[in-house]
């Protein structure tokens, strides 16, 4: 027997992270009817993402949240390279052609409350505990079935499209059969809000340090604390949640000339990958953020990319909606190639950072200085990192 229908709308977004919670809002400004449900009883609570660049900034002051972004972050405006305790190059944001040249420490959980408030604004809430099991199309609809995770009661929505933004281990890729192409990296990565005494670098810099042992990137948070991001080796006995013992030895055997003044408030370590899904659509069923790629956290990335994502595909819907046949395409055309260019730049941060022979990190370490301070270097760096030429408003 067929199941009665809880929704039927015009987008149904599975995932309500940043990137399904930016499709929603956008789709719903482009007059679209719109059901966001999630796995998760609650909104996440950890800080996770914690970079947000310049494009992404741009987009969400578009949608009129500027003002709240800007108040509730810390302004970062450069970035230094180090080896160690010896700083290399200092790439400023100030000229990027953006009317926010800078980039924002900002918590995700800040984030996606400021953008489930907008949400709310515009008369949707996200229903939660929502366990997708199925996909399916049929006669120009899509058919999601599922569970409530309260009662195990069955659930069903019907839409002309389906937007899978339920991250890496996608339920919606899976079932619309699109391969998930890449391979896991062989070190792990730590992440850990903490306080640190003395300051690693000055409060509007983030700092990214090369050495042997791994990449660290560094940077203040509104808080008053930093956001350690690092890869460190695959241990069988690494502790999951990193304590600041741990994370001591780490910073001194980076030669990173500061230490922790406490535990951390929140840490974990986990295993990436660097993935791409071999198509972002299948028919009228479309992919964003982790879902339809991940990769190396080095350069704070993965939500700027995933926001990226959902404002395009947004726009595409909308027009698709409208009687556009390419505007899907175009969709997978365009953010794929973006996301093969964040592979890549996060990849070579990588390759670059773990350079282990000493006399190529000799020569890394004297070309750097030189390179970054060519100014149309510079300025192309900050800009490759900014994500301002991936953006969908350039």
């Amino acid at each position: 027997m067929t199941r009665s229908v809880d929704v039927d709308v015009d987008v149904l977004i599975v995932g309500a992270g940043p990137s399904g919670l930016v499709a929603a809002i956008r789709l719903l400004e482009r007059g679209l009817t719109v059901e966001i449900v999630d796995a998760a009883p609650h909104q996440a609570e950890e800080s996770r993402a914690a970079l947000m660049h310049a494009a992404t900034v741009e987009i969400l002051a578009g949608m009129g949240l500027a003002s709240q972004l800007l108040s509730r972050g810390q302004r970062i405006d450069a970035i230094t390279l180090a080896d160690g305790a010896r700083p290399l190059a200092r790439i400023t944001l100030g000229e990027l052609d953006t009317p926010y040249p800078f980039a924002l420490g900002i918590p995700q959980d800040v984030t996606e409350a400021i953008l489930v408030g907008r949400l709310a604004e515009l008369g949707l809430r996200v229903t939660r505990g929502i366990h997708i099991e199925t996909v399916t199309q049929d006669t120009g609809r899509c058919r999601v079935e599922g569970r409530r995770t309260a009662d195990d009661e069955p659930w069903t929505g019907v839409a002309r499209y389906v937007v899978g933004a339920d991250g890496k281990n996608s339920t919606v890729r899976e079932q619309a059969g699109i391969p998930y192409d890449g391979a896991p990296y062989e070190d792990d990565f730590i992440l850990a809000d903490v306080e640190l005494a003395p300051p690693p670098s000055r409060d509007t810099e983030a700092r990214i340090g090369f050495s042997p042992e791994g990449v660290t990137v560094i940077g203040r948070l509104p808080s008053g604390r930093y956001r350690i991001v690092a890869s460190v080796p695959r241990e069988p006995e690494a502790p999951r949640h990193p304590d600041r013992s741990y994370l001591d030895r780490l910073l001194a055997s980076r030669g990173i000339p500061t230490s922790t003044a406490g535990e951390p408030v929140w840490s974990s370590r986990f295993r990436i990958s660097h993935h791409v899904a071999r198509r972002f659509r299948a028919g009228p069923i479309v992919l964003c953020g982790d879902a339809a790629h991940v990769h190396s956290p080095a350069a704070g990335q993965g939500m700027n990319t995933g926001i990226a994502d959902a404002y395009e595909l947004a726009d595409r819907i909308a027009s698709a909606a409208s009687g556009d046949v390419t505007a899907l395409d175009a969709y997978d055309r365009i953010r794929r190639r973006a996301a093969a260019e964040v592979v890549r730049l996060t990849d070579r941060i990588t390759r670059v950072a773990l350079v282990r022979s000493r006399t190529l990190r000799a020569t890394r370490d004297a070309v750097i200085p030189v390179v970054a301070g060519i100014p149309p270097v510079g300025r192309g760096i900050a800009r490759a990192v900014s994500g301002l030429g991936r953006s969908p408003l350039h």
